[in-house]
């Protein structure tokens, strides 16, 4: 009864046809895991590999960034004490390349937060496929029937595999 129940749940929980859970829970007993995805893409080697690589890649154009930043900060603040002497076709000129420099500033760290968003989807693609990757062969190696990665609101400890699939991970760098 409790496999019958089991199934059903299984069957509602993944929108497949009831008879085709029942059918394998009546044929074998279903080997079921759950992964935390979470957890994983936090601990995986090749998460922080990638991390690394993304920091490696973008940390030049961070500090060129960071400099302007302070470059405009004491443009500004020079000109907040200087302007007061200034003639006013002097001060006006001064705010003409202020604001330019700061329009300027904006498209550099736009343009830098785009790039860095695009790379780290396509770091994270690439890290999501390995522990697929890792969960599919762990399944199949462990004769699991089904192994649930994403998308699960609840697994108890029982069927967590997350430990065994970081061990492989691990061991696969």
């Amino acid at each position: 009864m409790k496999k019958i129940a089991m199934s059903m749940m299984l069957a509602a929980s993944l929108a497949l046809p009831a008879w085709v859970v029942e059918a394998a829970a009546a044929k074998d007993e279903l080997k079921i895991g759950f992964v935390d995805g979470t957890r994983l893409s936090q601990e995986a080697p090749q998460a922080k590999a990638a991390s690394d690589r993304l920091a490696k890649e973008f940390e030049p154009r961070k500090n060129e960034i960071v400099k302007a930043q302070d470059q405009m900060r004491e443009s500004e603040d020079r000109f907040a004490k200087d302007s007061a002497f200034m003639s006013a076709a002097d001060k006006q000129k001064k705010e003409r390349e202020l604001t330019a420099a700061q329009r300027e500033l904006r498209t550099k760290q736009n343009e830098f937060q785009e790039d860095l968003t695009i790379r780290r989807n396509e770091e994270l693609a690439k890290v999501m496929d390995t522990l697929r990757s890792a969960i599919q062969e762990y399944g199949k190696a462990e004769g699991y029937d089904l192994i649930l990665f994403e998308g699960v609101s609840y697994a108890s400890d029982r069927v967590n595999l997350t430990d065994e699939i970081l061990k492989k991970l691990k061991t696969a760098k």
